[in-house]
């Protein structure tokens, strides 16, 4: 049973597989640590496990361009291949292509020239792993400086044009623990508030415009057991406020205060969260949504229960983790605006609407064996300038198109339907035979609803109780079960175009019960005179069975007006004499 619910959940996957494909494919040769995206322009940052810290840029509109030709060109070839009959079917899955259309960066050291990819500069940033780096939010500042910090406990300020280092601070000074290390960055948008958080549940929190003078502004010691795995800001609710994950808990935070609320234990590790698009077009921070270690997405809201406990769950994948998850941020598609993406331990993407509680549309970042693992595990997600995808693992990293889902979905049915039209025309008639019987049976209820309510069916013609009635007189009744249901196949295909919409709403019954009380209500009338029949026959022919029994008051009666005063007398020295009778 196992393999079966697998075998569905691998085939409900590839059908909700998009049609969308990468821009541009890149290789690393190190493992990937940390990704950011530039708020305002097509550039991203990359860190590796070396402590290294690439930064480039990508002209997205000549990616989309030769995408979208190349495309067009693969298309056009497969549809000549299978019409000749080189192929037997159109591939239309992106993850299963042999030839790839986008650009593919095999060494992220080494770009090719003419690639649509260049790097502004690299550095050796960290001397231990870069494992967090995010641009400057701040109002005024947006994407002009970027911010890094390492496994050798120090934060780097620098500008993001150049990578030259504007300041920087060591993280150790200010552990309770000094074998604590810095897992996650944060930055708020309207304060130069520069969070981190630690492995050991401590939140820090510095004054971005002034690293170097080594201070600590706020601090919220063990607000978590375990280590910090995402920290939000709530500008709505106010610059002091954030929520922080960590272990199996979500806590509400006041930087100046401390713990505000902290969630119940979810029993499950909670590894990433994000705010809904919607939430963050109204400016609001009431609904926030939960990756989970078991494959699932929980919403949460402040104004329900103050964060305390989960209110839903949609489920996405039970054979992974969802290791992060991030708003769509497109406003232009009411779709998009409700719906949340996530990357899992599978290599998956899937973009889940939360208000439909559902995944829609799903990518594969990555379905083959990486250097790293079986596959290259979604754990890094942003989004671009232009409202891109940007998918990462250990192993590389994709930028994905940012063309129109329903459309690229929709150009590809059309071209299925022409596919099964020349392929598959016996099995789309014998479909249409399939349809036309189911049709009959729906049609046979109706009209078995119509006998019981003693109406005659408006889809019944003076045909059908005609043959029905002629073959109930001159045949038995097993024979007149299978004639009936010859003449009914035929009668009813007549029907079914009359009572399509309406026989598809009621309950399927056994066909031979419905054709006997549909065609054969002649039957009703014998069945009684039998019935009157055999009681008057037995009553008869058995005397002797009344007479032990204990009679009705009539047939007492009518005895005893048959006996004469003398025959009653002598009736009484019997053993069957009516003194038994007697107080009735």
């Amino acid at each position: 049973m196992g393999k079966k619910k697998s075998k569905s959940k691998s085939n409900s996957s590839s059908e909700l597989e998009s049609a969308i494909s990468p821009i541009i494919e890149i290789n690393y040769q190190d493992p990937l640590f940390s990704l950011a995206a530039h708020p305002t322009k097509p550039i991203f940052l990359s860190g590796l496990a070396t402590g290294h810290l690439y930064c480039n840029t990508y002209d997205a509109d000549k990616l989309e361009e030769t995408q979208t030709a190349k495309r067009e060109e693969f298309e056009l070839l497969e549809k000549e291949a299978f019409q000749k009959g080189k192929v037997s079917s159109i591939n239309r899955s992106v993850s299963q292509l042999k030839k790839k259309w986008w650009e593919i960066i095999q060494n992220n050291t080494e770009i090719p020239q003419g690639s649509n990819l260049s790097t502004n500069w690299k550095t050796k940033r960290h001397k231990g792993s870069c494992r967090s780096v995010i641009f400057d939010c701040l109002e005024g500042s947006v994407g002009e400086n970027l911010y890094s910090v390492g496994t050798d406990h120090i934060i780097k300020k620098a500008n993001t044009e150049t990578g030259k280092v504007i300041s920087k601070i060591s993280t150790s000074d200010h552990y309770p623990n000094p074998k604590d290390a810095t897992t996650k960055l944060s930055h708020s948008a309207t304060h130069p508030f520069l969070l981190t958080g630690t492995e050991n549940g401590h939140v820090l929190v510095y004054d971005s415009k002034n690293l170097s003078s080594n201070q600590l502004k706020f601090k919220v010691l063990s607000a978590h057991e375990d280590s910090i795995n995402d920290i939000l800001p709530m500008p709505a609710v106010s610059a002091y406020h954030y929520l922080t994950l960590g272990s199996t808990t979500l806590s509400h935070l006041d930087i100046r205060k401390g713990i505000i609320t902290q969630s119940d234990d979810q029993e499950d590790e909670l590894l990433s969260m994000c705010y809904a698009t919607d939430q963050i077009n109204q400016n609001q921070n009431d609904t926030v949504l939960v990756s989970h270690g078991e494959g699932i997405v929980t919403i949460w809201k402040n104004s329900k229960n103050s964060f305390r406990d989960q209110l839903s769950r949609i489920k996405v994948n039970k054979n992974a983790s969802i290791d992060a998850i991030i708003p769509t941020m497109n406003c232009d598609d009411g779709d998009m605006i409700d719906s949340v993406w996530c990357g899992d331990s599978e290599g998956l993407l899937h973009r889940v609407n939360y208000k439909r509680g559902k995944v829609v549309e799903t990518r594969v970042h990555s379905s083959t064996s990486g250097k790293y693992g079986a596959v290259d595990e979604v754990g890094l997600l942003d989004i671009d300038y232009d409202y891109r995808l940007i998918s990462a693992g250990m192993d590389g990293l994709k930028i994905w198109s940012g063309q129109d889902y329903e459309d690229l979905n929709g150009d590809s049915e059309e071209d299925s339907d022409e596919d099964s039209d020349s392929d598959s025309g016996d099995e789309i008639i014998g479909s249409q035979q399939d349809d036309s019987d189911s049709k009959d049976q729906w049609e046979d209820i109706s009209s078995d609803e119509g006998s019981n309510s003693g109406s005659e069916p408006e889809s019944l013609g003076p045909s059908d109780f005609s043959d029905s009635g002629d073959d109930a007189e001159e045949e038995q009744q097993d024979d007149t079960k299978h004639e009936d249901q010859d003449d009914d196949q035929d009668d009813d295909q007549d029907d079914d175009q009359d009572d399509e919409q309406d026989e598809e709403e009621q309950e399927q019954k056994p066909l031979d019960i419905v054709r006997k009380k549909r065609f054969d209500p002649s039957k009703l009338n014998p069945s009684k005179k039998k019935v009157i029949d055999i009681n008057k026959l037995t009553a008869e022919s058995q005397p002797k069975e009344e007479e032990s029994a204990e009679p009705e008051p009539k047939k007492k009666k009518q005895k005893i007006k048959q006996l004469s005063a003398k025959q009653l007398r002598n009736a009484q020295q019997h053993e069957q004499g009516i003194r038994r009778f007697e107080g009735l």
